[in-house]
C-alpha cells in the first residue's frame, strides 16, 4: 500500500524530518492550505492541521478525497475515505511525546541493516551556525558522503559526495511570507560536467516548517491561509459511524 499526499514539502513538513528548534520548544497548533503548482498541469491543493504531535493531512488522490491522521505517540496512523465513510488503521512503533522537537541524526533509516556506517566526527561552524560533521558510507564501497548537519533545522547545510557531487545550503535573509517571518534559504546542487541546479525555500522557525519552496523544473509548493491557534481534538479522530476496513483501498495501490 502506498499513499502519496500532496504535501511532500511538509512530510518534509514533515514529518519525516521537520526542521525543529532547540529541544523543549513546542510548536504552536496551526492549520494551513497546501498548494503545489507544476507547469502545464492543474494546481493541486490540500490541507494540513497540526496540534502537538498529532497531524492531519487532507488531499485528493486519483480523484478521491483522502484524509491521513498521524498519532505517533500512540503508534497509530489512520487513513480515512470520506466518499464511503471507511477507514484503515495502521499501527507502528510508539514515539515519545517530545518526538517532534527532539534531536535526530542524519543517518538513513535502518543504516546498519543496509551495511552503512554513520559516524559523528565532530563539531564545525558554518556561517555562524553550529553544525555536526558526519560521515556516511559502506566500508566495502567507494561511495562515501560527508555531511555538515544542522541539528536545529534537521537539515544538511553541506553534503560532499565521493563522486564530486556537492549540495550547499546558504541563508540569504529574513522575509515576510504569509504574514510570518521566515528564513530565506537557497540550495545548490552541483556535479562536474552538469549545470548547477538551484532551489529556494522559506522556513518558519516558530512553526518549524517550510512555508514556500521552488524546485527545478518550475515546480512550486507553498502554504497559504495559515491559522495559528487551538485545534479541535476531534480533527484527529475517526467520525462516529465510519466503518473500519482491512483491505487497502484501491486508490492506494500502484
Amino acid at each position: 500500500m502506498q499513499i502519496r499526499p500532496l504535501i511532500a514539502l511538509i512530510v518534509s513538513i514533515g514529518l519525516t524530518a521537520a526542521p525543529a528548534l532547540a529541544q523543549g520548544t513546542h510548536t504552536p497548533s496551526f492549520s494551513a492550505t497546501t498548494v503545489q503548482t507544476t507547469p502545464d498541469q492543474p494546481d493541486r491543493a490540500g490541507k494540513i492541521t497540526k496540534s502537538g504531535p498529532y497531524m492531519r493531512l487532507e488531499f485528493d488522490q486519483n480523484g478521491q478525497q483522502v484524509i491521513q491522521i498521524l498519532r505517533p505517540t500512540e503508534g497509530v496512523t489512520l487513513v480515512l475515505f470520506p466518499q464511503n465513510h471507511t477507514y484503515i488503521q495502521q499501527t507502528g512503533p510508539v514515539q515519545p511525546e517530545e518526538f517532534a522537537d527532539s534531536y535526530a541524526p542524519p543517518c538513513p533509516t535502518q543504516a546498519e541493516e543496509s551495511g552503512l556506517q554513520c559516524t559523528r566526527m565532530g563539531i564545525d561552524v558554518v556561517n555562524g551556525i553550529p553544525v555536526e560533521r558526519w560521515h556516511i558510507g559502506a566500508a566495502s564501497e567507494s561511495s562515501q558522503m560527508l555531511i555538515l548537519w544542522d541539528p536545529k533545522r534537521k537539515r544538511a547545510l553541506r553534503q560532499e559526495m565521493s563522486d564530486g557531487t556537492l549540495v550547499q545550503m546558504t541563508f540569504l535573509e529574513m522575509q515576510e511570507i504569509e504574514g510570518r517571518e521566515a528564513e530565506h534559504w537557497v540550495t545548490e546542487f552541483s556535479r562536474q560536467g552538469d549545470a548547477t541546479l538551484r532551489n529556494e525555500w522559506w522556513f518558519d522557525p516558530e512553526l518549524k516548517l517550510v512555508l514556500r519552496e521552488t524546485l527545478p523544473g518550475g515546480i512550486r509548493r507553498y502554504l497559504t491561509n495559515i491559522v495559528v491557534g487551538p485545534v479541535d481534538p476531534g480533527q484527529f479522530e475517526v467520525p462516529d459511524g465510519w466503518l473500519r476496513v482491512e483491505t487497502p483501498n484501491p486508490i492506494l495501490q500502484e
